[in-house]
């Protein structure tokens, strides 16, 4: 299956609510609490949510979708941390394919178009947390460059769940 990956416009909040929130209970289904679950895939990943998403100028979102049909599989979304440079820094705060389409390159392949656009930003560091329990992701991070760099509580629904942070440093080309 071939797929193709996109900046998101306007008119995409469905689909990345719809992606967001299938993605998100397909991973952690058995690993959190399902109300935790459900309450935060209500509050964080609405079409509402999605739409200011892509109206900020501190947030980019990247769509991945099957080539036969353009249904939406995947998709990234960077944050800008406070600062004077927009996106000189910035979190890498989700990067989810559907598992059934794991394994044949899409991730790298949104992860590729992130770093092009940091590449462009001259941005100096990515940053991401990811799910202690979430061995795949960790994995594909690592593979990717990225190191551990510490570990905190993220709050969902009325639970905290332990995440690790890690880092990739971007090196500024003149």
């Amino acid at each position: 299956m071939e797929f193709t990956t996109r900046l998101c416009k306007t008119g995409d909040e469905q689909a990345l609510s719809l992606v967001g929130q299938a993605t998100i209970l397909e991973t952690y289904a058995g690993i959190t609490e399902g109300d935790d679950l459900i309450q935060y895939v209500s509050t964080e990943l609405g079409v509402a949510d999605f739409r200011r998403t892509l109206a900020s100028e501190r947030e980019r979102a990247w769509i991945a979708e099957a080539s036969a049909g353009k249904c939406a599989v995947g998709y990234a979304l960077a944050v800008s941390d406070d600062g004077a440079k927009l996106f000189s820094s910035f979190e890498l705060k989700r990067l989810y394919v559907f598992y059934r389409f794991h394994g044949n390159g899409l991730g790298k392949k949104l992860l590729g178009d992130v770093l092009s656009f940091a590449r462009e930003m001259k941005s100096e560091r990515i940053w991401l947390e990811v799910h202690e329990a979430n061995h795949h992701a960790r994995e594909f991070y690592k593979h990717c460059g990225f190191v551990q760099t510490g570990a905190e509580l993220f709050r969902a629904g009325k639970g905290s769940y332990r995440v690790l942070t890690m880092a990739l440093d971007l090196e500024i080309q003149e």
